[in-house]
């Protein structure tokens, strides 16, 4: 039998996680209680029970808290590379619009001097763009 981690499962939290009497109600529509029978609250079993309830060996459960733990460590090395790559491009996509600044004031006779102070760029990149 599978379990549902309310804590974890995003779809679970963005349906029920601020309105406990939607899972109530759901729970109570899906069986054929009589009204003494319904459910009035609800609880949540820490996860680690909820696998020893499954019948995981203690060899089990620390193999599956080892796969999540790699999974968490990958999805942090993803998240990072997409970081990385994102300032990678922000600092290029920067660099190619201070360049065509420079190559518009150049063309309006700017003096060198006054593009570096407005661009960032160094002098040796502005003559660079002359030639």
């Amino acid at each position: 039998m599978k379990y549902l981690d309310p804590k974890a499962d995003l779809t679970f939290k963005k349906i029920f996680g601020n309105h406990p009497n939607r899972l109530r109600n759901l729970l109570n529509a899906l069986q054929s209680l009589n009204e003494d029978e319904l459910i009035q609250q609800e609880q949540y079993l820490p996860t680690t029970e909820e696998l020893k309830i499954s019948g995981f060996t203690d060899a089990e459960l620390r193999a599956y808290d080892k796969f999540w733990d790699s999974v968490r460590v990958e999805k942090t090395l993803q998240y990072d590379s997409y970081q990385q790559g994102m300032e990678k491009g922000m600092e290029k996509g920067m660099n190619q619009r201070c360049l065509e600044i420079a190559r518009n004031l150049l063309s309006l006779g700017l003096p060198v001097t006054q593009i570096t102070q407005a661009t960032g760029l160094t002098e040796e990149e502005i003559r660079q763009m002359k030639l």
